[in-house]
């Protein structure tokens, strides 16, 4: 009759995957980093754009997609045939894109288009002061208990997409008030709320 070893003995023996294990894996119940617990809202709004209020804004707004910024600059050197490399410097700036289903009010439209129109007025290219056009931004993600975990702070946002997406039919009755912003930003301060300890 064959023998076999106990696995805790090939264990003792080598430690290289003990950690694969319930109690490991289980991390004493942790919760999930979810997605779908954010909120976003205009800190300050544009002072002289036409906005809708933060209530109406987060009721309609459906979804965030930030491109956070990242990429760090490289000073490279050549000693000898062999190409250095030093990592300085990192971008702060990016955009972020709104996602909204609009009512028969356009409200969402109608602050859109008016940011749009004073950056560059379509009739007469009138523009009005950046001061005046530039919007700061907040988005926060929520644990399963509602308890912030992580703010990104937006400063100096400005639209950088007004383009109305609409499609009239007379066979398809679906809604139409899809539309999405695209705003981009000159820095970005992010803060974790819960870091470990």
């Amino acid at each position: 009759m064959a023998l076999f070893l106990d696995p805790a003995e090939i264990l003792q023996t080598n430690d290289a995957l003990n950690y694969i294990n319930y109690e490991n894996m289980n991390e004493e119940q942790r919760e999930y980093l979810r997605t779908d617990l954010w909120d976003f809202e205009f800190t300050v709004p544009p002072a002289a754009v036409y906005f809708p209020g933060n209530a109406l804004i987060k009721t309609r707004l459906t979804g965030v997609s930030p491109n956070f910024p990242g990429a760090l600059g490289t000073i490279t050197a050549n000693f000898r045939g062999f190409d250095i490399a030093q990592k300085v410097g990192v971008h702060s700036n990016g955009s972020v894109t709104l996602n909204f289903i609009d009512r028969e009010d356009q409200a969402i439209t109608y602050f859109k288009l008016d940011w749009q129109q004073k950056l560059t007025n379509l009739d007469n290219r009138f523009t009005y002061r950046k001061e005046d056009t530039v919007a700061e931004c907040k988005l926060t993600m929520f644990n399963s208990s509602r308890i912030p975990i992580f703010k990104w702070t937006l400063l100096t946002c400005q639209l950088d997409d007004g383009t109305l997406s609409r499609s009239f039919t007379s066979d398809d009755p679906a809604q139409n008030g899809e539309t999405e912003m695209v705003l981009t930003y000159e820095h970005i301060r992010p803060v974790g709320l819960n870091l470990p300890e």
